[in-house]
């Protein structure tokens, strides 16, 4: 399963229908600065540092500090997976979809 189908899968269970891909998903809901993402915020990352393109997405599960930002996501090679901060250097935005 891939990164957008994991949360289209988890918030249909929770009521919410999701668009397919992450690039769509990165247009629903509104807007949340990374200082005020809470668990349940999608994150979108890029490919590569510098690079706006949407090409994965994860959704937090939880902030410490205000700062330290934990979220899960479809990994290729590792499935579904918990990563904290990990995708710092290609994070471009972040949505509240509810």
């Amino acid at each position: 399963m891939d990164c957008s189908g994991l949360l289209c899968v988890s918030y249909k269970k929770a009521g919410l229908t999701l668009p397919r891909t992450s690039a769509e998903q990165s247009k629903f809901g509104n807007s949340v600065k990374i200082n005020q993402l809470k668990p349940g915020d999608l994150v979108f990352f890029s490919a590569k540092k510098g690079r706006r393109k949407i090409t994965h997405v994860g959704m937090v599960t939880k902030v410490e500090n205000g700062k330290d930002i934990q979220f899960i996501h479809s990994s290729t090679k590792l499935g579904v997976v918990e990563n904290k901060n990990y995708y710092h250097g290609i994070f471009v935005k972040a949505r509240r979809p509810f």
